[in-house]
């Protein structure tokens, strides 16, 4: 089952994409996961804000309600509560999760395509974070190191020195 998180999917969804809530119909019930972990509700009746969509018919299970009982406490280790992430791991990798073990079918892409986008653009943000470096530090256009004067420890000269010598005594109200 499918619902809509938010009103602007009403435009979002013509380009293929939508804040979306999704949740595994099974015997009777949904599942879904939240921050709480991994839930179930009446089918078409998630919390709000959620507003059902569409349901969407993946396949059919062909095992026991023991099999199913088995797939779900095994993802409650991989999605137990306190470790919701809007981006990565969230209600519709959850979906995905179970349907995949249950029938071997993904949920259509659509259905996360927004998340995979935010994750996908902070993890370029977060490579772009660690890639910049002080110009002084890039390489030149030949990969080569620059030579960069701040890095280099230089001597200084018998002039400057003499000049150094000089304010150390005037500060030192010596002459």
């Amino acid at each position: 089952n499918v619902y809509d998180l938010h009103q602007c999917n009403a435009f979002l969804s013509g380009v293929g994409l939508g804040a979306h809530h999704t949740g595994i119909e099974i015997s009777g019930f949904e599942y879904s996961f939240s921050d709480e972990g991994i839930y179930k509700c009446s089918p078409r009746k998630a919390p709000p804000p959620a507003v059902f969509r569409e349901s969407i018919t993946l396949g059919v299970h062909s095992g026991s309600a023991n099999d199913v009982s088995q797939i779900l406490r095994e993802l409650r280790t991989e999605f137990p509560p306190g470790c919701y992430d809007i981006l990565h791991r969230n209600c519709n990798v959850f979906s995905n999760a179970v349907s995949l073990r249950l029938i071997g079918v993904e949920i259509p892409r659509w259905c996360n395509r927004l998340a995979g986008l935010g994750g996908w653009a902070t993890s370029i943000g977060a490579s772009f974070q660690q890639r910049t470096v002080p110009i002084e530090d890039a390489p030149n256009c030949d990969g080569e190191p620059r030579d960069n004067p701040r890095s280099q420890k230089k001597e200084l000269s018998e002039k400057q020195k003499a000049i150094l010598e000089k304010i150390r005594k005037k500060s030192d109200g010596s002459s």
